[in-house]
């Protein structure tokens, strides 16, 4: 039994003994009384009035402050027939003035509320993970880390300009660079670093894409996402493989009541159906094709010089089995893919084939799961299977064929003790992960474009510098330890580390992290967190030189939070990361960890959630430079971005649902080419480089409009979208490209005015 369900039963012993004791009038003593003459028979009192019964209406959530639906309640001591809350949380019952209502939901803790007028405060619900902790919640989950939010399922698809769409709901973030034309990262560039610095998590695991290639949509639809943990640096032992931060999704299981949902629009379309297989066992299946590629051909010109062989499209599914084995033991069982293929001819010509672009990524991750809960232990047990193919050719002579399946083992184990040492609720934590991959590569292209750097040469299409065809074993081993536990009432701090062993480097690596939160006030809270943080050498030709080491980092965060009211925080951070080892090309372009950088800024976020309004404010100040060779000129990261500001409102009312959001951030540093020198021998032109990262784009900013409709037809519940995003059309400059003998130079600019209109029925 928890410390808080003991605290809870508790609570109802003392509330009935309570109610007996003004019952009896009294407690009797256990001894005879003397023999007295019978007094004569006082006036009877008149019996009092029972309360008064009257209707009472309420909302369950849970902490993150999610509405909880078929939650039951029922009135204490009484035969009344228990209600169930809707699907929005709500509930109304009729009870007399004082009494106890009993709410319960098979994926929570009991919770009790008083009856003491027709309307009540929300009556907040935990999990069984949340009950075995210590940790206070007043109103939402506390952040796990400075600087650190969560996002649910229904915020994503509130905010406007994202389409319903979590990698666009990430720009709203305080630290995440927004590239305007995203080009299918396998990351999200976090606090001014580079992509692969950063790792994307599904249910604990890491996927190799979250974008689709031309970075329109996720690759898992929001409507399968329970929430989105956003850790811009900071993060526990339980991370790894990271020297930036972490973007985790965790998936949801399948409701109670059947039900099966559609969605189409001018991207995608999909379909979501989800219910029980009997009393224990819930299922959540999901399947998307891409709609874009029938309409993109009829928008193309003909008089672009540019042939859609293979338009993009993509197919993504998703599959998820949750099972109650006992008290003790649940099982998950999930599956997450993903096929994307695109292919174009730059020209029309008889050249084509040398100006040909292909592209095909697809990856599936199976992963199993079983979760134990006794007392104060809980562990989580897992196995998880990737298989991914990622194929890119350009032109005749280029090319890239990656073929990893990778086999993931991990296990993470807790016990809580309300003492120990001399200290109060210590949450002790050990667990380890083993990645093992074996990957099949075939790869013939240039010399590959390290961060910052400038093409080192014309794009030459029979250029293959970089060639290897064989199998690559990858094998990287962790194991971590963490102790949580309260110094006093308002000091709670966690010291942990993390150990781990990359094989092919041969390379082993120990990862101190540590954090304290003190509570100044009831509304304040200081949180300053440090820690050493590893990425292995794994991204693209990294992979062919064992003698490349991993890339280091030390951050070290300092972070306040003012939560004056319930749905309402603002929270602040300022943050400094000191990068080493950086990996960087060597004289004779083979690989070397010779560079090193710094990140200095400053994160605002602020949210508000109460009644029909929903909003957002974030900005952040942040700055990137580094060193690639000993001695060499400092210069900006090639994702410096300075200032980032997001400010976003959603207001819902009976059918309607409507929204704003306003952006403005700095565009991205890039190397201007100052001439050319042409080299006969290859019959082109090799450009000459500014210094590198020397000038910027301008300032960017946009409107983005959201509209939702939604109404009952026949059983089916409709809803009807319009997203517009840049709204007012400001296409400012990303960047720039040159002509062949670069001598003129043409803007590449923002994308213009988007609508995405869509319609979603739920039967």
């Amino acid at each position: 039994m928890t410390v808080a369900t003991l605290a809870a039963n508790l609570m109802k012993l003392l509330r009935r003994s309570a109610l007996a004791w003004f019952l009896g009038g009294g407690v009797a003593l256990a001894q005879p009384a003397p023999e007295q003459p019978a007094p004569p028979a006082p006036e009877q009192p008149a019996p009092e009035a029972p309360a008064p019964t009257i209707k009472v209406s309420g909302r369950v959530i849970d902490a993150l402050g999610r509405p909880v639906r078929n939650a039951t309640i029922t009135i204490e001591g009484t035969d009344a027939k228990p209600v169930r809350t809707g699907r929005d949380g709500t509930f109304t019952v009729t009870a007399p003035i004082g009494a106890t209502l009993v709410v319960e939901q098979k994926a929570f803790g009991v919770g009790i509320a008083t009856v003491s007028g027709p309307t009540l405060d929300d009556i907040v619900l935990l999990t069984e993970a949340q009950l075995g902790e210590t940790i206070e919640i007043d109103s939402e989950a506390p952040a796990v880390a400075p600087g650190a939010a969560q996002l649910d399922r229904k915020e994503l698809q509130r905010i406007p300009g994202t389409g319903g769409d979590i990698v666009r709901a990430l720009t709203v973030m305080p630290g995440v660079v927004n590239l305007q034309v995203p080009l299918g990262y396998s990351g999200v560039v976090i606090r001014g670093s580079s992509p692969q610095d950063s790792r994307v998590l599904i249910d604990d695991f890491e996927v190799p894409v979250l974008f689709h290639n031309i970075g329109f949509r996720a690759v898992v639809p929001a409507e399968t996402i329970a929430s989105l943990d956003y850790i811009p640096g900071g993060f526990d032992v339980g991370f790894g493989r990271a020297s930036s931060g972490i973007v985790s999704l965790t998936t949801r299981p399948g409701e109670e009541k059947r039900t099966l949902q559609a969605e189409i629009s001018v991207i995608d379309g999909g379909l979501l159906a989800q219910g029980p297989i009997g009393e224990k066992t819930r299922y959540l299946f999901a399947l998307r094709r891409s709609t874009i590629d029938f309409v993109l051909p009829s928008l193309i010109p003909d008089s672009v010089d540019l042939s859609l062989t293979t338009v993009p499209s993509y197919w993504d599914e998703q599959l998820r089995i949750d099972h109650e084995l006992n008290k003790k033991w649940r099982l998950t069982l999930s599956n997450v893919g993903t096929d994307d293929t695109f292919e174009l001819y730059a020209t029309k010509d008889e050249e084509a084939k040398t100006k040909r672009f292909y592209n095909r990524t697809r990856f599936a991750r199976l992963t199993a799961n079983a979760r134990y809960k006794d007392g104060p232990w809980q562990a989580n047990l897992a196995l998880s299977g990737l298989l991914q193919e990622f194929v890119f050719e350009a032109g005749i002579y280029q090319r890239i064929n990656f073929r990893t399946p990778a086999l993931t083992p991990r296990v993470d184990v807790t016990h809580t003790s309300e003492k120990a040492a001399g200290l109060k609720d210590v949450v002790w934590r050990v667990g380890g992960e083993a990645q093992v991959t074996r990957g099949t590569v075939d790869i013939a292209l240039p010399i590959e474009q390290r961060e910052g750097e400038p093409p080192m040469m014309s794009m030459d299409p029979k250029d293959v510098s970089t060639s290897f065809k064989g199998k690559v074993w990858l094998a990287d081993f962790a194991g971590w330890g963490s102790v949580t536990a309260s110094l006093d009432k308002r000091i709670r701090g966690t010291f942990g580390v993390r150990n781990e062993y990359f094989a092919r480097p041969n390379e082993f690596a120990i990862q101190p992290r540590g954090e304290l939160k003190i509570q100044l006030t009831k509304p304040w809270q200081l949180r300053l967190s440090a820690g050493a943080y590893r990425r292995p050498p794994e991204f693209q030709s990294e992979i062919l030189e064992k003698q490349t080491k991993s890339e280091r980092s030390k951050q070290g965060i300092l972070g306040v939070q003012y939560e004056p009211r319930d749905g309402a925080r603002v929270q602040a951070s300022v943050y400094y990361t000191d990068r080493t080892a950086l990996i960087t090309h060597n004289m004779d372009n083979t690989l070397g960890n010779n560079g090193r950088g710094t990140t200095t800024g400053a994160e605002l976020l602020a949210t508000y959630r109460g009644g029909p309004w929903f909003a957002w404010l974030s900005y952040s100040y942040s700055h990137s430079t580094r060193v690639d060779q000993p001695g060499a000129e400092r210069r900006l990261f090639s994702y410096d971005q300075p200032h980032s500001l997001n400010a976003a409102a959603s207001w819902q009312r009976g059918r309607w649902q409507l929204g704003g959001r306003f952006q403005l951030y700095s565009g991205l540093p890039y190397t201007p080419a100052t001439g050319s020198v042409f080299d006969s021998d290859r019959n082109l032109y090799v450009p000459i480089y500014a210094e590198p990262n020397s000038e910027r784009a301008p300032l960017h900013h946009q409107l983005d409009l959201r509209v939702d409709y939604s109404w009952k037809w026949s059983r089916v519940a409709m809803t009807a979208f319009l997203d517009l995003q840049n709204a007012y059309v400001n296409e400012s400059v990303v960047t720039y490209f040159y002509n062949y003998d670069y001598s003129q130079r043409t803007a590449f600019t923002s994308l213009p005015l988007i609508p995405s209109i869509g319609l979603r029925g739920v039967l």
